[in-house]
Order: C-alpha cells, then sequence, then structure tokens
C-alpha cells in the first residue's frame, strides 16, 4: 500500500506587515505565521517574519498583490539585473 501525502490549498487569507490583506491559495506551511479570526469570524495568518513575508510573496501571483509591492519587486528585480 502506498501513501501519497499532500497538502492542500485552500483559499487563504494573509496579512502582510504593513497591514494590507491578500487572498490567495497559499500553504502557510512552513512559513512563520499567527493564525488569528477577525471580527466576521474569517480565519486569517498574520506573517511573522520579514523572511516569511518574502517567501509569501514569491508564491502569490503579483495582480494579486497591492501595487506597491508589484513596484518594489520590480525595483529590485531591475537592480538585480544591473548589478551583473
Amino acid at each position: 500500500m502506498r501513501i501519497i501525502a499532500s497538502i492542500q490549498k485552500v483559499l487563504s487569507r494573509f496579512l502582510l506587515r504593513d497591514g494590507n490583506k491578500v487572498g490567495d491559495e497559499v500553504s502557510s506551511e512552513g512559513l512563520e505565521v499567527f493564525t488569528y479570526t477577525g471580527q466576521k469570524g474569517q480565519e486569517a495568518q498574520a506573517l511573522a517574519t520579514v523572511k516569511a513575508e518574502k517567501e509569501f510573496l514569491r508564491q502569490v501571483p503579483s495582480k494579486l498583490l497591492p501595487l506597491y509591492v508589484r513596484m518594489e519587486q520590480a525595483l529590485a528585480r531591475q537592480l538585480d539585473g544591473s548589478e551583473g
């Protein structure tokens, strides 16, 4: 008998460190998060560290991110490319 482990991805709400909320089908496994229940009874994952937030942002499609995050990512990519 063979057992295959899988991580189920469900739509989750994540709270960025600046207070913005992002919802996506991203697993919180391996990320440092605090789980809490909001006023409307919805569960959310607050990203606890810079490392957790960076890893989360790598997993989320850019169209779901706040504009300022997309701009920061574009600038970082441009700077990384110009240092070669």
